[in-house]
């Protein structure tokens, strides 16, 4: 993807916490961790954690995990296809900005999960969800998190390859192995406020892995750790894998990617109606020509 790309034309198709108080005391529960929230201000229901991660060894973790390994220079953003607050492309910027407003006007008092995930294969989505958890992350009151959640993609593997992380943990090491926590996954991205979970080094069986109840307790915990987190997951394309319409059941929204001239209005419709319309947050057209 060029910096010449165009993202336009975003659709609102749908109009649609635990709050400090309740996360801290949550935490001091040493022996206890969230694994399920209601739709409602209700309780929520708590499991013991496992014995072989103890809270000394969690705060260690994710103390060395919020440490940046390096920061990424703006020449270096750009040549990566990355947005930054002062890139020249102002239109990039403003779009993906309005891409994030829509998201914010759909649940403006609380933070959110969205995957991102393009119709078609190599169409842009890990593009626009990398792109768009590093818009979130401009806002100095707010911090996002990308996850890696498609087989295909490459930015993120080239993001952490850069800043020395390319054997950070990931999801499957997560999902594999009751050792690993979440804090023990969350890595820095090279970019302020972002922080990213990559796929980890036993991806096959994906599907499974996503049908899991340790991963939906892992999205759980990912998005109520901090109120001011944004979760987004670059999801696999809707039209060659089960794992995104799976992805999209967890997740708060959906945002998916066209790219421009390479999907027919029939096939798109087809494609949408596989997504449940009360999670659908829009349509992005990519590469559109000016």
């Amino acid at each position: 993807m060029t910096d010449r790309a165009k993202i336009a034309n975003v659709r609102s198709i749908v109009q649609q916490k635990l709050s400090k108080g309740e996360r801290r005391a949550a935490k001091q529960r040493q022996e206890m961790v969230p694994v399920s929230r209601k739709h409602s201000n209700g309780p929520h229901q708590l499991r013991v954690a496992p014995d072989s991660v103890s809270l000394a060894d969690r705060h260690t973790a994710e103390l060395a995990n919020m440490e940046e390994a390096r920061l990424f220079t703006d020449r270096e953003l750009e040549l990566l296809g990355v947005v930054h607050p002062r890139l020249k492309n102002r239109a990039m910027v403003d779009a993906m900005r309005q891409l994030r407003t829509k998201l914010y006007t759909l649940n403006p008092t609380e933070n959110f999960s969205v995957m991102v995930c393009s119709v078609v294969p190599e169409g842009g989505g890990s593009f626009v969800a990398t792109n768009l958890a590093a818009t979130i992350a401009f806002d100095k009151a707010k911090t996002s998190l990308l996850v890696d959640a498609n087989l295909n993609g490459t930015l993120m593997p080239r993001l952490l390859k850069l800043i020395g992380r390319e054997n950070a943990l990931g999801v499957t090491d997560y999902l594999e192995s009751p050792s690993v926590g979440v804090e023990n996954i969350v890595s820095p991205s090279g970019i302020p406020r972002m922080r990213c979970v990559p796929l980890g080094h036993q991806p096959e069986n994906s599907a499974e892995h996503f049908t899991s109840a340790r991963y939906r307790q892992m999205m759980i915990d990912i998005k109520t750790r901090y109120d001011n987190r944004y979760v987004v997951v670059d999801g696999p394309a809707l039209s060659s894998s089960t794992d995104a319409r799976i992805l999209s059941d967890l997740c708060d929204y959906t945002v998916l990617v066209v790219p421009y001239g390479k999907v027919t209005p029939g096939t798109l419709d087809s494609l949408v109606d596989e997504i449940d319309e009360r999670k659908l947050a829009g349509i992005v057209i990519n590469d559109q020509p000016s």
